[in-house]
């Protein structure tokens, strides 16, 4: 099967690996048939051992701009037009007083404390002054543009690494940072890293245009065959909804070890199970993660021969073919299948997916109860009122969903702003008629939802958003139903999923939601 060829290196397809760190990483690179690394300006640089070693064996770089948004400052409470001091939350040392850009609008600010940015002339310009939420992240354009000239015209240069994960309310930055780099090059890629349902709110038809996705199929239960073809068909039904066509490069578990994986090492088969699975899903390119040192937490796939093999001789193949030699999928694959094999440019709608949330969030869990601690939303849902919420007064928003999930990192901050928090999230599902479905659900972490106020699923413990995790069958009544959820956030990434099926697991037709 072959790869979809959205991007290429030297008219072949994009095959590549994190983690070199030498020239004898760089070798081995080499040696596995690959033509992509991630790396910094030296890599760049022809004059350097490094650098020219690229440029004669045709690896190209991806050179990361992360550092623009991660670890950046974000608003810590909404601001108004006309507000001339800005809060914010610090992260990284800020650079000179100069123009910040939040949205559309570019601001200049006098100085700037590690609560706020003091003295802004709001609308600079020529932009127009506007509201913004609290939790978005801060953009300086200059040190980026500065950052660019420097670097695009080496000829190593392959593209843009703009963002891995979830730093937070990262949409606003992304934007600014795909014109800023749009203006001094207009050919390369901006290629972001996403790792599953929640991640996807920072994502846009211009603010990138490569998703690189990545699931770590080898997880504490053991190696799970159907999370590298399913989860991928979900985030690209999100993605293009948004970006038809928009391409992507399939970045698989190439390591393993960590306190919160398996015993059991990655099997060479199971590593050319998950490149075979992402070439079914219409892969532009395949990275491997990673290249691992000689000490370090995890071992990477140049620590095991066998493994190595399986690496070199598929990529070694695809450079040979242009393509894969895909197995069937298992059967059980295809029956979760819901968008077709291979590259596709608009998603097939998937019914029953709720496609927005009124959202209130962050109270913080003092008492330290988790989904036993109660707030105001559960004696009651008025969503015009505003309450004492972590560190401010918090009132219902409203978004939509990523087919179906909603990511609360990403929309209200990042770190320990978030940790030890409680979200509700309220929506009214109508239904035609009186009937028996199926509620698929999912969060991070805890999580407790009532139909019209009575509890139907609860989960306790701490783990990751991935689609259809939890399968709930409950009588929706015909008319309205008010659903109310609760997720509780320990640390890291929070958000949840929701979607309903017909009481035999297939898509569900005629149901209505507000919002």
């Amino acid at each position: 099967m072959k790869l979809h060829s959205a991007y290429t290196i030297n008219g072949k397809p994009v095959l590549g690996t994190y983690g070199q760190t030498d020239l004898d990483a760089l070798r081995l690179v080499k040696e596995a048939g690959m033509n992509l690394v991630f790396g910094a300006a030296d890599l760049l640089d022809t004059t350097t051992e490094r650098g020219k070693f690229c440029l004669d064996n045709g690896i190209k770089v991806m050179y990361g701009i992360t550092g623009h948004v991660h670890g950046k400052p974000s608003l810590s409470d909404d601001i108004a037009e006309a507000q001339t001091e800005i809060p914010i939350h610090a992260g990284a040392p800020l650079p000179p007083p100069g123009p910040v850009q939040i949205d559309d609008e570019l601001i200049r600010y006098r100085e700037a404390t590690p609560s706020a940015l003091v003295g802004c002339e709001r609308g600079a310009g020529g932009t127009s002054a506007a509201p913004h939420r609290a939790g978005t992240i801060l953009f300086w354009p200059a040190p980026l543009a500065e950052e660019v000239a420097r670097i695009h015209d080496s000829p190593n240069l392959f593209g843009y690494y703009i963002i891995d994960d979830s730093p937070g309310n990262a949409l606003s930055a992304l934007r600014g940072m795909y014109r800023t780099v749009r203006r001094a090059d207009r050919e390369r890629p901006l290629c972001g890293g996403y790792s599953g349902a929640t991640t996807l709110h920072n994502f846009a038809a211009d603010a990138a245009d490569v998703l690189m996705i990545y699931h770590y199929p080898l997880l504490k239960t053991g190696y799970d065959r159907t999370m590298t073809s399913y989860d991928t068909q979900w985030m690209l039904t999100a993605a293009r909804e948004r970006a038809p066509g928009v391409p992507f490069f399939g970045i698989y578990q190439a390591f393993w070890g960590g306190d919160w994986n398996k015993q059991e090492p990655l099997t060479a088969a199971e590593l050319r199970e998950q490149m075979e699975d992402f070439v079914r899903e219409g892969a532009s390119g395949l990275i491997a993660f990673y290249l691992a040192p000689a000490e370090g937490p995890l071992g990477g796939w140049n620590h095991d021969a066998e493994m190595h093999r399986a690496v070199r001789e598929a990529n070694h193949e695809i450079l040979s073919s242009g393509g894969l030699n895909v197995a069937p999928e298992l059967e059980e694959m295809a029956r979760m299948r819901f968008q077709p094999a291979g590259h596709w440019v608009h998603p097939r709608e998937v019914p029953g997916i709720v496609p927005a949330w009124h959202v209130l969030a962050p109270f913080d869990d003092v008492e330290g109860k988790k989904l036993d601690s109660v707030f105001p939303p559960e004696q009651g849902i008025d969503l015009r009122a505003t309450y004492a919420g972590k560190g401010r007064m918090i009132r219902w928003l409203t978004h939509p969903t990523a087919a179906g999930a909603i990511g609360l990192v990403e929309l209200y901050g990042e770190g320990e702003y978030l940790s030890h928090c409680v979200a509700y999230a309220t929506c009214i599902v109508t239904s035609p008629r009186e009937q028996e479905v199926q509620m698929r659900f999912s969060s991070d972490d805890d999580a407790a939802v009532w139909f019209d106020g009575r509890q139907v699923w609860r989960h306790d413990g701490p783990r990751g958003v991935h689609w259809d995790s939890d399968v709930a069958l409950v009588r929706m009544p015909a008319g309205e139903t008010r659903i109310l959820v609760k997720v509780y956030n320990d640390v890291g990434q929070w958000g949840f999923f929701m979607r309903f099926t017909d009481a035999a697991g297939k898509p569900l037709e005629g149901l209505g939601f507000s919002p």
